[in-house]
């Protein structure tokens, strides 16, 4: 399966000068899941002036098709639950690899100064070396490797010179598949973020949102806050906090570094270990660097290095919580508790930014 989408991103590539010339010359990064990515519309034409914009000057460059590969350095895994049939055990292994590629394309299909619509398509693969996967059938079902393939849209929707809403939608599936036929309906999740904001000048756009996310691991329903804003030519930060936050560095028009942290994660399904459903609610907090960087027309460099914390890595029986409570102030009961430890990981991606 990970051969037929390197097939579809070339196919994607050569397509680009299409993609390039019906975007607009304004400036402006990524994929999926539930990050609102502000950054990822084409412009609306230039001809109204009766309308705000969605982006903010200096802003990081849209990415309308990205091919990107990332790893993270080898890891302690410590695991307590049913490992064995009928018995309740502690079992240890070393993650000696964790990578895979991610790939993204963001369109606009709708483009008018008085409604933006963008569609995206994600693929992120995940391959987990375990060095003992053999002794549970937990590792082995890790073994397989984490997959995430999503289809989502955005839309901006701006009512005047000041005010504007954005919408969000994806759907995703996310397991341990390697082909079509392990495709299966208890891989979905669905989330969505709403925001209204406001844009008094062209350096400053903030808002106030609400989102079903499951970015944390788990499902939940919470705030959200956007601040986009550039302080000076040089100088700007990009949030949409709690999912993302980074200070922005720009060297001119060609290059940029930011800092700051991603919130990754999701639902996966597993399969059946020793007779029990298995979720996986796995969240990654990741502070990282990142630099960006023009090489030639529409073409750019990102390199990106952090550390993978983790936030959440527990097996479930359910995919969402069910509100049962292991004592009055516990947690919902686990099938499998995970320990981790946090390793650096680096991503590096080739882009194709809109003009």
């Amino acid at each position: 399966m990970k051969y037929t989408y390197l097939a579809l991103a070339g196919w994607l590539l050569s397509a680009a000068p299409a993609l390039a010339q019906v975007t607009d010359t304004t400036r402006t990064a990524t994929p999926a899941g539930d990050d609102l990515n502000f950054d990822e519309f084409g412009d609306a034409s230039a001809g109204g002036g009766t309308y705000n914009t969605q982006k903010v000057l200096y802003i990081s460059p849209t990415k309308l098709i990205s091919i990107g590969y990332e790893a993270q350095l080898p890891y302690d895994l410590t695991s307590t639950g049913p490992h064995l049939s009928n018995a309740s055990t502690t079992a240890e292994t070393r993650i000696s690899a964790a990578r895979g590629v991610r790939l993204a394309f963001n369109a606009p299909v709708i483009s008018r100064n008085n409604l933006i619509v963008n569609l995206g398509l994600t693929y992120w693969n995940t391959d987990l070396g375990i060095d003992n996967a053999k002794s549970s059938r937990y590792f082995e079902q890790l073994d397989e490797g984490l997959r995430t393939t999503g289809l989502n849209v955005t839309i901006f929707k701006p009512f005047d010179n000041k005010h504007f809403l954005l919408l969000q939608a994806n759907s995703d599936l996310n397991g341990n598949y390697r082909g079509f036929g392990d495709l299966s309906r208890k891989q979905m999740t669905y989330s969505g973020t709403a925001i209204f904001g406001w844009k008094p000048n062209d350096n400053l756009q903030w808002g106030l949102g609400l989102s079903r996310t499951y970015r944390a691991g788990q499902l939940l329903y919470i705030p959200v806050i956007l601040y986009n804003r550039t302080f000076s030519p040089k100088w700007g930060c990009e949030v949409v906090f709690p999912a993302r936050a980074e200070l922005r560095r720009n060297f001119g028009t060609t290059a940029l570094l930011k800092f700051g942290y991603e919130l990754e994660g999701n639902t996966y399904y597993l399969g059946q270990a020793n007779g029990h459903e298995v979720y996986l609610r796995r969240g990654e907090l990741k502070p990282r660097f990142t630099y960006e960087q023009k090489l030639a027309g529409f073409i750019w460099v990102s390199a990106q290095a952090g550390l993978r914390y983790n936030y959440r890595n527990d097996a479930f029986h359910h995919q969402n919580p069910t509100g049962e409570k292991e004592s009055l102030l516990g947690s919902e009961p686990s099938l499998f508790k995970n320990k981790l430890t946090n390793p650096l990981y680096f991503n590096l991606s080739l882009n194709l930014v809109s003009p």
